[in-house]
């Protein structure tokens, strides 16, 4: 019910940001099942003829190791969804060793086409989201910590304070190499760690009415399409752009 208030009968790209154990207490279920569950009726919810993406992030371990595996490098840094999704049938998993993404559905072919150049920037799986309009769900965490779509202006107006960066390694498939891979960030120095507060972006999105917040009080679930962001991002930017 919850998933039907915030996803609209006209979406047709599903992005969801994941952390399920803000709430997973309070099903009254095996508890190493929930997450499979929780799939189950995502799954169902988003139906058979929409594309849904989940982000399989796992840039800490292929910066450190240089090497990614399609099936076992685990996306440490988008939680247990996104985990278990990887292991469905039906889900591909993209090429993009720093930020890749599962995604499952009629456009999946058109995600795992994608020259994806660099991390946000032309013919990246971000700005093909905002091609589509894609509907992005906040599931159990707040924006402010959810959002990678949020950085796709960063590089769209070239931020100060971020620099190109480009991350070569070898890929896999299951232990088995299938050749070198590489991805282009638009990246910060490590001399300089950024503190990100992305308030005013989650404050003016509210401000604006561009979320729609489920009624259920037990599940923090929100979600927005990348056109809002889109605009709201590019205002609040071209006004500072250290905004956040």
């Amino acid at each position: 019910k919850a998933l039907t208030e915030v996803i609209l009968p006209e979406d047709r790209v599903i992005v969801i940001y994941a952390a399920i154990w803000t709430f997973a207490g309070y099903f009254d279920y095996d508890i190493p099942k929930i997450p499979d569950l929780l799939l189950d009726i995502i799954e169902d919810v988003v139906g058979k003829n929409r594309t849904i993406l989940f982000p399989t992030f796992c840039a800490g371990d292929f910066v450190k190791t240089r090497k990614y595996d399609l099936v076992r490098s685990k996306p440490k840094e988008s939680g247990i969804l996104s985990e278990r999704a990887l292991l469905r049938k039906g889900f591909m998993r993209t090429h993009t060793p720093l930020h890749s993404f599962a995604v499952k559905g009629l456009k999946a072919s058109e995600v795992m086409a994608l020259p994806c150049t660099t991390s946000w920037g032309p013919g990246s799986i971000l700005a093909w989201m905002g091609s589509v309009n894609a509907r992005l769900c906040s599931l159990g965490l707040p924006w402010r910590k959810a959002c990678s779509y949020f950085h796709r202006i960063e590089e769209t107006l070239q931020v100060p304070y971020r620099y190109y960066k480009r991350f070569s390694g070898t890929l896999y498939n299951d232990g088995k190499e299938i050749g070198p891979c590489e991805e282009i960030k638009y990246s910060y120095s490590l001399r300089v760690p950024l503190d990100y507060d992305y308030s005013v972006v989650q404050g003016q999105l509210v401000v604006q009415k561009k979320v729609i917040i489920c009624k259920n009080p037990l599940i923090l679930l929100e979600s927005t399409v990348t056109s809002d962001v889109d605009t709201i991002c590019r205002k609040v930017f071209e006004n500072d752009p250290y905004a956040i």
